[in-house]
């Protein structure tokens, strides 16, 4: 068998002149397939050893790929047939390529017969299609891409041939329509052309076949119910050597836009129109963050004519305690998919008051789908704010002293004790109550009393630090929350100047009244005790007030001490 390929004198010359892998197969009298030659491409790109000729397949080959190829050289000996086939492999590490990488092949096997037509050989040509298996799946990916926004577009879009006719509809071109594409196919004289449409269509299908695009066409479309749509059409031409195969198009319904059909420059002068008439700030801002339009409304609300924030930047006249937060927000609208958002913040007027606004931001993209301006809205919001400031104060503070109330003063009891928990600094509670204050209230009627409730609360106030807390918890009782103490004896001092300032007579229109103070005093070490707790400690020190004669303040001691409580004010007696 061999000696036969010594006629073939050219045979590595022929072999070589080829850039694909050739092969020169044998089959043997037991069937075995065994390498003859190869030409040089081949065994550079499968480094084939030295010795291969007359190796069998499975020899030289890997396992996995030696099976494929026995295969198909089997298939082409039986069917004595060429036949064409794939596969997949992995090219071995050379001395240009440090890394095995992974790649397609296409072998064409073509049977070699003898003068009695027996298969002496095969000839195997052998093509390295990687990137054309690379371009296939590619092209896989756009198509089943294309017919998922296709099948989901929300607007209706359909082929159509070179002569007008559909090929296929997507589903909101039925919804919308109420036409299936069987229907349309099967019947080509139902139509979606109104009868004053028809010539348009023509002169569309006209310069499709031209090879142009149509963008944003203004025509009147009929539904399988006899209703006429207004839409936007565009069309697009799907052109092959220089002719018209098919083409594409995608419908707009604009019928709920009513007078926006007609041209988008009407459109615009309309929208222009609501701006220009709007009482909200509209700006646009392009990305270096400068205005590059202002509504005249700018003119109403700021004292400023809209003209003058043209170029300057956003932040122009914002309060600087919200620059930050606003650059933020900008920043955030450019940068994030979020195309919508909102916020509150101040601002001043040509008059340099401070103003609140909420504002809303939108995004325009380009076409590109990149975020080239933001359309900010603003809304006057300072009367809002004022009664929300309104509301909590009345939420938090006691309307007849303007002292905080337990709520408020109970989070700021939580603030003092989880400074003492880090610091490792004291912190005190006080309970005060206006002695004999339920005689003075009978006796003089309830405008007196709060006239005494309001002084008692202004002496409180007067006698303690700026960090603490007096609050009213409600007719003639008060707390007081003292943060911070390096010890026992700056809250002590703190009872003292309060139970002194009580001595001076409180003057009510002609009539003058002496009130006088108890005080009760819990301490706060550190995790010891909880806020109901220390509460419940001071109203049994401010009991003991009580019980030892009144205008006095005392240290709350624990149970085991309670016989050693040390009355650290002076008891002062009603004159």
């Amino acid at each position: 068998m061999f000696a036969k390929l010594k006629n073939f004198k050219n045979l590595d010359l022929i072999f070589n002149s080829v850039s694909d892998m050739i092969f020169l197969i044998s089959i043997d009298e037991d069937g075995f397939f065994r390498y003859v030659t190869a030409n040089e491409v081949a065994i550079d790109l499968l480094q084939l050893p030295k010795g291969f000729s007359g190796q069998k397949i499975e020899d030289i080959m890997p396992p996995k790929s030696a099976e494929v190829i026995l295969t198909k050289y089997k298939s082409a000996l039986e069917t004595n047939d060429v036949i064409t086939y794939e596969e997949q492999i992995e090219f071995p590490q050379t001395d240009e390529v440090a890394t095995k990488r992974k790649g397609w092949l296409e072998s064409k096997v073509t049977p070699v017969f003898d003068d009695d037509d027996e298969c002496e050989f095969l000839i195997v040509v052998t093509s390295e299609i990687t990137e054309r298996k690379h371009r296939e799946q590619e092209l896989h990916q756009l198509k089943e891409q294309f017919e998922l926004i296709y099948n989901h577009a929300a607007d209706p879009v359909f082929t159509f041939d070179a002569e007008g006719d559909f090929i296929t509809v997507n589903p909101s071109f039925t919804k919308v329509f109420g036409w299936s594409t069987d229907e349309l196919i099967n019947n080509k004289m139902r139509s979606i052309l109104p009868s004053n449409n028809k010539s348009d269509f023509a002169e569309i299908l006209h310069r499709l076949k031209k090879g142009e695009v149509i963008e944003n066409h203004y025509a009147e479309r009929l539904t399988r119910s006899g209703e006429t749509i207004h839409i936007l059409s565009s069309y697009t031409p799907i052109m092959e050597n220089g002719k018209m195969k098919k083409g594409i198009a995608v419908y707009k319904d604009i019928t709920h836009l009513g007078q926006l059909r007609d041209q988008l420059r009407e459109s615009e002068s309309k929208y222009r129109i609501i701006v220009e008439n709007s009482n909200d700030l509209i700006r646009v801002i392009n990305k270096q963050g400068q205005i590059e339009y202002a509504s005249p409304s700018h003119q109403k609300f700021l004292g400023l004519d809209p003209n003058f924030f043209i170029g300057k930047s956003y932040l122009s006249f914002v309060h600087r305690e919200d620059m930050a937060k606003l650059h933020k927000f900008v920043e955030n609208m450019f940068t994030s998919e979020k195309e919508v958002d909102e916020i509150e913040y101040r601002r001043l007027n040509k008059n340099r008051e401070i103003i609140w606004v909420h504002t809303k931001g939108g995004v325009v993209l380009n076409a590109n789908r990149e975020v080239d301006q933001l359309i900010l809205v603003s809304r006057e919001i300072s009367d809002m704010k004022e009664r929300e400031t309104e509301l909590r104060t009345m939420a938090l503070y006691d309307q007849l002293t303007g002292l905080p109330n337990r709520t408020l003063f109970n989070e700021n009891v939580d603030v003092a004790m989880k400074l003492t928990n880090r610091s490792g600094k004291l912190t005190a509670l006080l309970l005060l109550d206006c002695d004999n204050f339920k005689r003075i209230n009978d006796t003089y009627g309830h405008d007196v009393g709060d006239e005494v409730i309001k002084t008692f609360a202004n002496r409180v106030q007067k006698n303690v630090r700026a960090m603490d807390t007096v609050s009213r918890m409600g007719g003639d009782e008060f707390q007081v929350i003292l943060p911070d103490l390096q010890d026992k004896s700056d809250a002590t001092e703190i009872c003292q100047h309060i139970v002194e300032a009580m001595k001076e007579p409180i003057e009510v229109g002609d009539t003058r009244l002496s009130v006088t103070a108890s005080i009760g005093i819990s301490y706060y070490t550190g995790k010891d005790k909880t806020q109901e707790e220390l509460v419940k400690e001071a109203d049994q020190a401010l009991y003991k007030s009580k019980e030892r004669g009144k205008s006095t303040f005392t240290e709350y001691t624990s149970v085991e001490n309670k016989k050693k409580i040390n009355i650290l004010g002076r008891i002062f007696k009603k004159e």
